[in-house]
């Protein structure tokens, strides 16, 4: 199996947006982070995927309209960077993504309450949905709770998934919320986790064979090195998005995340000089007074 193989097969097959691409592109550190970046290098960036000047554009408003990027105009020229009301949030969501999966309980709970019912019933059923995703079960009907460890985090949680999610967070020490079940037996029984061993051993199926290629001598160009990462980092988000990310007791034995999370870090770093050239292969210096973080309102972009 061939590099450009892979790329051309799982770039069809993942047919990836271009709003998941500019989001993945601006949480990695490694790549454009919390950098401003102009709107023609973004073009550039979204090309090998298959989207146009224009489909890039109409994506890059579409954030800026929804407050995840902010525009800084320079003449002709517009950059874009990480709105400040959004950075918590996607810092939130890499922290999430790039969590080491062996976490152990530390016996402790993290309830988040709906008091009073002050968030209505259809926006309290989106969060509800939401946060199963983030280790939530349902205890009562205004009351969400998940199994704490060292880097539970229920601002993080909150953060994430924005300005509609005020819940009081309380901390619940001991076993009482299992009812004296084994974490285990509860973790069956309040957790369905088919879809995420689904995505996992998916994972492990889809980016094995890509491991085995760099590590027998195949190296990527910096264009590839970067697309390579930017697909395996959408494939690894579906794997989290759907894995609640239990502590290992409320796990089955075979649980397949450290084997993918191994796979994923890998790759990250087979990758991570070529993707970081090409990123930075044509670089545009950007003035310091678009680089500070400025209150006013988005500009539209040309």
């Amino acid at each position: 199996m061939t590099l450009e193989h892979w790329i051309r097969v799982n770039t069809r097959q993942m047919a990836p947006r271009s709003t998941a691409l500019l989001k993945l592109i601006f949480s990695d550190p490694d790549l454009a982070g919390d950098e401003p970046v102009w709107l023609h290098e973004l073009i550039r960036l979204m090309a090998p995927f298959g989207l146009d000047e224009r489909a890039t554009r109409t994506s890059v408003f579409r954030l800026t309209e929804q407050g995840c990027l902010q525009s800084r105009r320079h003449g002709r020229r517009a950059s874009y960077e990480v709105a400040p009301s959004a950075v918590d949030g996607l810092r939130a969501a890499w922290r999430r993504l790039n969590a080491a999966p062996e976490r152990h309980w530390d016996g402790d709970w993290t309830l988040l309450i709906n008091a009073g019912g002050r968030i209505g019933a259809a926006t309290y059923a989106t969060l509800r949905k939401a946060l199963a995703n983030h280790g939530y079960c349902a205890l009562a009907p205004n009351v969400l709770a998940r199994p704490t460890d060292h880097e539970t985090r229920g601002q993080d949680d909150l953060a994430e998934l924005g300005e509609d999610a005020h819940m009081e967070i309380f901390k619940v020490s001991g076993r009482q919320v299992t009812g004296g079940r084994p974490p285990a037996e509860f973790g069956r029984e309040a957790w369905d986790l088919s879809a995420a061993r689904t995505d996992y051993e998916r994972f492990l199926q889809q980016c094995a064979p890509l491991r085995e290629a760099l590590r027998s001598g195949h190296t990527p160009s910096p264009e590839q090195a970067f697309v390579i990462r930017v697909l395996v980092g959408l494939a690894w988000h579906q794997c989290r998005h759907n894995d609640p990310m239990l502590p290992l007791e409320f796990l089955p034995e075979d649980w397949p995340a450290r084997s993918a999370y191994d796979l994923y870090r890998d790759l990250r770093r087979h990758t991570q000089v070529g993707a970081q050239r090409h990123v930075h292969s044509a670089p545009v210096v950007i003035p310091a007074m678009l680089a500070r973080p400025m209150p006013e309102l988005c500009a539209q972009a040309a």
